[in-house]
């Protein structure tokens, strides 16, 4: 019945399109020259001239070649068959030498043929060629697309909304494989209900389509779920998905998880849309492996870098509590020398290197303590991010005589002391940057805050630089500083971007949720 419904349909769409008729007229205007004009002697000064409508019989040949190109090779061969059908009757009813005229006929066939198989050939040559341009162009889209992010759910959804444009199918789902729990969990879909992808968050290996794939490592084809006893989950037939295409996700040979793409219509999929999909799934495999490297990555360099934190906690803990101490101490003491002594007592040589001293001594406690605060100033943890920034901004302008202004944006609040010292560090590396290099002669600091994010912007007018083009060239370029800045926003998950050009300062802002 659906084999019925679907030749129907392709007969209603041939009718409708315009080379149908003019392939149907130029076959009754050739049939019409064939029976009503008289014979013609063609090119009559030949040694063998053309005559018993043998020239009609030859423009046969005209809309069989229109009708190979306009509908392939059978759209050619039902032509050629039309065309025999409408000489035939001249033939053996009308012609006085039919046995010629049947040779001629026999010809023409043969001749048809030939031009409908040549056609038809370079006609599916031409295809496969873009077929082949075609898919190598969707798997480097892809691959594009994959290797922007290292965050997985960036990379699934993007690849998956690819994948459903290339193919032209109307939902996809992608599941990553959990080993240690030995199940499928659904990362990113399309075109499915939040019901339909609540029903399959989580499937076992080996339960349904998804399942056995995952568990074989070799892509499924089905091409009418709503009846194949595989299917586990109702809730996928409910949604209406019949045609399938389920492929590994594959890296170095081992399943990353899975994608399932579907059709709501009942379809079968040619060898080479398998292969595409197929070949897809495998560069999203690897960007899976990839991004789980950098995730695990990013969990050793959070490690370190909270271990690196506690010890200037420590340590600037240490120089405030002890070496500070101890210097002012030994500060008073120059000072209780020099007064109980007086300048009359001492040679003035002796009274002056004593004043040196205690010069020498004042300047020591000050740059320990702004050491100390670097390290790790004990405001950021009593008093919060704001208050910590506003003394850089104050320390700026009054220690090395750059305006700096803050200002903040939207409704302040505490943030987790992670994010507040993240924060913290990028700002005060960007105000680094503004010190020695910016020559400016203003800088601000801006702080946004909105419901789901935290925004600060550091901005001067100094000289500026041209920032690379990709943040990994900025190893390469010796932005050492600028790099750090990058990996402490990814900690987050959060941003980092950088404006400037020279001449026109520079724009450092970092975004992280909050």
């Amino acid at each position: 019945m659906a084999s019925a419904s679907s030749f129907r349909n392709r007969c209603q769409q041939i009718i409708r399109q315009r080379s149908f008729w003019i392939l149907l007229a130029m076959l009754a205007g050739i049939g019409a020259l064939h029976y009503l004009t008289p014979q013609v002697r063609f090119l009559a000064l030949l040694p063998f001239p053309l005559q018993r409508h043998t020239v009609e019989r030859i423009i046969f040949l005209v809309p069989v070649a229109g009708a190979t190109f306009a509908f392939g090779q059978t759209g050619g061969l039902v032509a050629l068959g039309a065309a025999i059908l409408i000489m035939l009757p001249r033939i053996f009813l009308v012609f006085p030498q039919p046995a010629d005229a049947l040779v001629e006929t026999a010809a023409v066939a043969i001749v048809g043929y030939v031009i409908v198989w040549l056609i038809e050939t370079q006609e599916r040559e031409k295809r496969l060629r873009q077929r082949a341009v075609s898919r190598l162009r969707a798997i480097n889209e892809v691959a594009a697309i994959v290797t922007e992010s290292l965050e997985l759910d960036q990379v699934l959804n993007r690849a998956l909304d690819k994948v459903l444009e290339v193919t032209g199918l109307d939902a996809g789902l992608a599941f990553l494989l959990d080993r240690p729990a030995q199940e499928l969990i659904l990362t990113a879909y399309r075109g499915i209900s939040e019901e339909a992808a609540a029903g399959v968050d989580r499937l076992r290996l080996g339960e349904g389509f998804c399942g056995r794939v995952a568990q074989s490592g070799e892509p499924m084809v089905v091409t009418d779920s709503s009846q194949d006893p595989r299917l586990t989950r109702m809730v996928v037939r409910q949604e209406g998905l019949r045609g399938q295409v389920i492929v590994p996700l594959k890296s170095k040979g081992e399943v990353q998880g899975v994608m399932a793409v579907a059709s709501r219509a009942e379809r079968s999929f040619l060898p080479d849309e398998l292969e595409l999909i197929t070949a897809i799934g495998n560069e999203i495999g690897v960007a899976i492996e990839n991004a789980r490297l950098y995730e695990s990555m990013r969990f050793y360099v959070r490690q370190i870098t909270q271990a690196q934190e506690e010890e200037r906690k420590r340590i600037a803990r240490e120089l405030h509590d002890d070496t500070v101490q101890a210097l002012v101490v030994l500060s008073r003491r120059l000072d209780a020398l020099a007064a109980a002594c007086g300048p009359a007592s001492l040679p003035q040589d002796a009274a002056q290197r004593i004043a040196e001293l205690q010069e020498l001594m004042d300047d020591v406690i000050r740059n320990v303590r702004r050491f100390s605060r670097d390290l790790r100033p004990s405001i950021l943890d009593d008093l919060g991010l704001l208050p910590t920034l506003e003394s850089l901004a104050n320390e700026l302008t009054e220690r090395d005589g750059i305006p700096t202004d803050l200002q903040v944006r939207g409704e302040s609040r505490r943030l987790p002391p992670e994010t507040e010292l993240t924060l913290f560090r990028i700002a005060q590396e960007a105000l680094n940057n503004v010190r020695r290099h910016a020559q400016a002669r203003h800088a601000s600091v801006t702080v946004t805050f909105t419901d789901n994010t935290v925004q600060i912007t550091v901005q001067d007018d100094g000289r500026g630089f041209v920032p690379p083009a990709h943040s990994g060239d900025l190893a390469a370029a010796g932005k050492l500083g600028l790099m750090g800045m990058h990996e402490r926003a990814r900690l987050l998950r959060g941003t980092l971007d950088v404006h400037s050009r020279p001449g026109q300062g520079t724009c450092v802002t970092v975004t992280v949720p909050a």
